[in-house]
């Protein structure tokens, strides 16, 4: 009888070692899991991430019939940024929009890196012109928020194209709609906003 109960306190501490060992493997997988769907340098989504953000979001549009806006961002004039402050300089400064967009934005709101200065923002619930005002509003807190190379302040703008999800409409087709609307934003004189 005092043999039987030591084994039973051996193989409860057993189980007790095992199920720590799990609870530890669960958290380094959760972990594991938001790095693959983050970028590491903004914090964003990245397109897998992305990826799955919309498929969420076009689910609860088809089953509740309500709007979705996504706008594409580029960041104007990054390639000379690049070129006359260096790669760190660059990479410093997508991580500052990301973090001004990010406390720009309402929680239902997603981020993503689309590209390397492109960001996609994904927005439920949000009708064209309201989405179109969203990115003009996140482009008048980018001018109050400067950027600092070193000492110095340095303004950041972007042009945006935003497009509404039509009906029956995939996420890739709405999210080229709003490229090509950055696209015309970008050729009418850059930091603009265009609707798709």
């Amino acid at each position: 009888m005092g043999r039987t109960q030591e084994e039973l306190r051996a193989m409860r501490g057993k189980v007790l070692a095992t199920e720590a060992e799990i609870d530890r493997l669960h958290e380094e997988l959760d972990h594991v899991s938001a790095q693959a769907r983050h970028d590491l340098l903004t914090g964003a989504l990245n397109r897998k991430g992305l990826d799955e953000a919309m498929v969420r979001e076009l689910a609860e549009v088809r089953r509740k019939d309500t709007p979705l806006c996504v706008a594409l961002l580029d960041i104007d004039n990054f390639k000379k940024l690049n070129d006359a402050r260096g790669h760190a300089t660059g990479d410093a400064a997508l991580a500052h929009l990301a973090a001004v967009t990010r406390e720009s934005m309402r929680p239902q709101d997603s981020l993503a890196r689309y590209g390397g200065e492109e960001f996609v923002i994904v927005m439920p619930d949000t009708e064209l012109a309201q989405g179109i005002n969203a990115m003009t509003r996140l482009q008048r807190e980018l001018t109050k928020r400067f950027f600092l190379a070193g000492e110095e302040k340095i303004i950041i703008t972007f042009s945006a194209g935003v497009a509404q999800l039509a009906s029956g409409e995939t996420a890739q087709e709405a999210i080229n709609r709003a490229d090509q609307a950055m696209y015309l934003a970008k050729r009418a004189g850059k930091n603009r906003v265009m609707g798709a």
